[in-house]
């Protein structure tokens, strides 16, 4: 009787011990998913985010750059330096345009291609004003060039700056989206420990108190007497 009792207290202990392992293994796997989520989270901010706000700051300061550019050109007395100013504004053309396909390379919402197209729309609308300023420039047309850098061409500029804050305006919602969701995900992932912790501590106390009542019924009970 002694053996077939202790044989079916390791039959409810093991079966106490059963949940447990089912439980630690479902937070277990739903944990390691939720820390993937919130590594490609994290990674999607650096990449997606960080990255292409310090390549627009880049863009902005070319595009105000080549504006100084042109702005000196036409400020100084002598018309053979346009051809100069050709080959810099070339430079910056390059520049940027490799600034906008790294930008393009990563993960845009709706609003963020919006707001490039628009932004590549309006650099090439200035591009070919800058090319007739010069043209005009280079003809001796000077008060021409200059109506149209400070007319049109301050039009276009502004336009292009507007859409360069709008696009960084963008990119810290969605950003600040992205880190409000791995907040969500790291509690997520506490809850799923404290219930590991939990449960751990629930069954091992309920495998404790079957192990002290199996002691207890195996005790002799003479030994309760006190003679």
């Amino acid at each position: 009787m002694n053996g077939s009792r202790i044989t079916q207290q390791k039959i409810k202990a093991t079966l106490l011990l059963l949940p447990v392992m089912v439980v630690v293994i479902l937070t277990s796997l739903s944990m390691r998913s939720t820390m993937q989520e919130v590594d490609q989270a994290l990674g999607s901010v650096y990449a997606d985010r960080l990255e292409p706000a310090v390549d627009m700051v880049y863009l902005s300061e070319k595009f105000h750059a080549r504006r100084h550019l042109l702005e000196t050109v036409l400020i100084s007395q002598h018309t053979g330096s346009a051809r100069i100013t050709q080959a810099k504004l070339k430079q910056y053309d390059t520049g940027i345009q490799q600034l906008i396909d790294q930008f393009e390379k990563t993960s845009l919402v709706a609003d963020e291609k919006t707001s490039l197209l628009a932004i590549k729309t309006v650099l090439s609308d200035y591009r070919r004003l800058e090319q007739t300023i010069l043209r005009q420039w280079a003809s001796g047309q000077s008060e021409a060039a200059r109506d149209a850098f400070n007319g049109t061409g301050a039009v276009l500029f502004q336009q292009g700056v507007t859409h360069l804050h709008d696009l960084a305006r963008i990119q810290s919602v969605v950003g600040q989206e992205f880190m409000k969701k791995s907040h969500t995900e790291a509690l997520h992932f506490y809850a799923n420990s404290t219930l590991q912790v939990a449960v751990a501590i629930i069954m091992g106390l309920l495998i404790l108190s079957t192990i002290y009542n199996v002691n207890l019924r195996d005790r002799d009970p003479k030994s309760w007497h006190l003679n």
